[in-house]
């Protein structure tokens, strides 16, 4: 019997609280004779769990025609791979598609597929037609004639290890789908959309919006005459704001999550009883499930965090995927933070990824708060003919190899896993928080410009020595929102009435709040609303956040470097810091209000050098604001609510810092890509 549970708060494996340690192989891609050997070093490696894809064009190789036992091919003989998983003790994590990504030829997608099916392809509008567009041999996920296909696909696999299902088998997790959206985030195609019919879902979303066909004809100045009618570009094109609301609206509140319903369904109806997971491909990804677990609250979201994405590993990208990644799961998606894809080498040969790296990595996304991981990847494969996305290697500088050899960064790894093991007490507890920080839960956020501000200013505030607290600012209530005391709100130019209102009651009942981004002067739908400016006695004007190369402000006399417009606005109260060059003209202002305060700070924040920690350190002092953490530039540190510190190296040099937490004086010394509690 296996005994697995995903609590509020974490894993529970044995009755036990522990992180999930776990790394993906590809057993599609590794020799038969070496599953034994290559999963040894897993058990090895201190993990206890075993992730990976089922790939349906690797299985039902022809339509209707499937494979799971190594008669087509010996090595898609899923039965003794799963029976060798539970007999090396690993639990084990199912992901069937039908996309997979994974590095595959056509994402998973079988060829004969889209072969047979070219009307499921993806589609956009141009020069007055319908056209494909995207990925040569895509699908849209919720295209009938996919979802036909996929539901026998679901059948047959699932028919196929309900016997290996916990908590009498190992599975213990089941994952629909893989990183959605694809290309179809702006599907136009009639038949995928169902435009025509009443019971469409494009129609629908219309009609559930709108209630009556004359409310969108005032609303986009149109004479549409039924809702089935509709197509997409007819409403792009006589409002292309309204329509880009619409658009994201439709998608991420209706589109996906009706797909992951669908797919939901079809695993339950076929007996998949264990947990139903999905991954966000980054943390601002994250976002794009917000309104899917409010409409499939019983889907559990993990995230993928990969810093070689973005080049060498740094503290920025510990930052940006180790802990805002952990925090934003964690508020906005309400179920334990942790990582279904976790770098442990990439697909390119370069940047080269060093061991020393993998293991301070790993130990810095326990620490910060996930509650597990799943390596990706951790053993090497090789690609069958016109299998591999990138030709026939698929060695992802992994640990292992595909025959169960051990490469240069196993032993770091191994020493990670073990670490995590030590400490996982500290490790697992609550992070101790000294401010709040407001993030907006708009449809689609990541195609928003304020998305990239959100984790720009959780940086900044981090390297300021602030442990922030995401927050739900929008939905949260005005009752629960005055608990937070303080609270830093990311905010655009849209913010709806009823947000506004709450975060001047906030203030006005002794609350202390810094806007930042832009200081809001409409709603939702486009129109004006500055409800909150008028409050304030803010005189506003339109703003666009863009690059702004040589744009500094002026702060108790000294220049710091922004490189961002700032948002125009006028104010009765003296202001406390000025436009670099325009002395008369206000970058912040600090505005009481009823008991409490405001500080208004309408530009972006990029951290281009450290002297912007020490702005924001003065400006927040000035409202009686400071952080718990003070002097570290080069060590992270993470406070933990018992009092203990997790202090960490990422770099490849010994450093050695003066750091002061919750008023203690520390002197740090850390070799290289180490760690210390304090």
């Amino acid at each position: 019997m296996v005994n697995f549970e995903i609590t509020s708060d974490g894993f529970l494996i044995d009755n036990c609280k522990q992180p999930l340690l776990c790394g993906e192989i590809h057993y599609f891609r590794i020799p038969k004779k070496y599953w034994s050997k290559v999963l040894d070093r897993l058990v090895e490696s201190g993990c206890n769990a075993v992730s990976y894809y089922v790939p349906w064009f690797v299985h039902e190789y022809e339509e209707g025609k499937f494979d799971f036992h190594g008669e087509i091919h010996e090595d898609n003989d899923l039965h003794t791979w799963i029976k060798l998983t539970q007999e090396k003790g690993l639990l084990g994590f199912f992901r069937p598609g039908p996309y997979i990504y994974a590095e595959t030829t056509d994402l998973g997608i079988p060829r004969w597929f889209t072969d047979k099916y070219p009307n499921a392809h993806v589609k956009s509008y141009k020069n007055g037609e319908y056209v494909p567009y995207g990925f040569e041999r895509n699908a849209a996920h919720n295209h009938p004639d996919f979802i036909r296909a996929v539901t026998r696909w679901y059948k047959a696999v699932c028919n196929e290890v309900k016997d290996y299902l916990a908590p009498k088998g190992n599975i213990v997790m089941f994952q629909l789908c893989n990183e959605i959206p694809n290309d179809d985030t702006d599907d136009r195609n009639p038949e995928n959309l169902g435009i025509g019919k009443k019971d469409g879902i494009f129609p629908r979303f219309l009609a559930e919006k709108y209630g009556s066909i004359d409310n969108i004809n005032k609303a986009y100045n149109a004479q549409f005459t039924e809702f089935e009618t509709i197509e997409p570009h007819m409403l792009e094109e006589r409002n292309k704001e309204l329509y880009f609301h619409d658009h994201l609206e439709f998608y991420y509140g209706h589109y996906y999550p009706e797909y992951f319903e669908t797919l939901g369904r079809i695993a339950r109806e076929n007996g998949i009883n264990v947990t139903l997971v999905h991954n966000a491909y980054n943390p601002r990804a994250i976002s794009l499930h917000y309104h899917n677990k409010k409409r499939n609250p019983w889907l559990n979201l993990g995230v993928d965090c990969y810093y070689s994405l973005t080049g060498r590993i740094g503290i920025k990208e510990v930052t940006y995927f180790c802990e805002f990644g952990a925090e934003y799961l964690k508020s906005f998606i309400e179920n334990p933070p942790w990582v279904i894809e976790q770098e442990c080498g990439y697909w390119h040969d370069f940047p080269a990824v060093y061991g020393p790296e993998l293991y301070i990595w790993n130990i810095w996304t326990i620490a910060a708060g996930y509650k597990g991981f799943n390596m990706y990847l951790f053993a090497s494969g090789i690609n069958r003919p016109g299998m591999g996305f990138f030709g026939t290697d698929h060695n992802w500088q992994a640990p292992v190899n595909e025959k169960g050899e051990k490469q240069s960064s196993f032993n770091d790894i191994m020493r990670s896993i073990s670490d995590i093991k030590k400490n996982s007490d500290t490790f697992l507890e609550d992070n101790l928080y000294d401010i709040s920080m407001g993030i907006k839960n708009t449809y689609g956020l990541i195609w928003r410009n304020v998305s990239r501000i959100s984790s720009e200013a959780y940086f900044a505030l981090r390297r300021t020595g602030f442990t922030p607290e995401i927050c739900d600012f929008e939905a949260m209530p005005l009752e629960e929102l005055k608990q937070k005391k303080v609270i830093w709100v990311v905010s655009d130019e849209t913010m709806n009435e009823c947000v506004q209102k709450k975060l001047y009651d906030f203030v006005a009942d002794g609350g202390k709040l810094i806007i930042q981004g832009t200081i809001p002067y409409k709603n939702g739908s486009g129109q004006t609303c500055s409800l909150l400016s008028e409050r304030l006695g803010i005189k506003l004007f339109p703003h666009e956040d863009r690059e702004c190369p040589q744009q500094k402000i002026l702060v108790n006399g000294k220049e710091y470097f922004i490189g961002r417009t700032i948002q125009e606005f006028e104010v009765r109260d003296e202001f406390i810091a000025a436009r670099d060059g325009l002395y008369n003209k206000p970058a912040v202002a600090i505005i009481p209000y009823g008991t409490g305060v405001v500080m208004a700070m309408p530009f972006r924040i990029d951290m281009h050098f450290y002297s912007m920690a020490e702005c924001l350190g003065f400006l927040l002092e000035k409202i009686g604001v400071e952080p718990n953490i003070r002097g570290n530039k080069l060590l992270g540190v993470i406070l933990k609510r018992s009092g203990k510190s997790v202090i960490l190296n990422l770099h490849p040099v010994k450093v050695k810092e003066s750091i002061k937490i919750l008023g203690e004086s520390y002197e740090i010394e850390l070799d290289p890509h180490s760690f210390v509690i304090i």
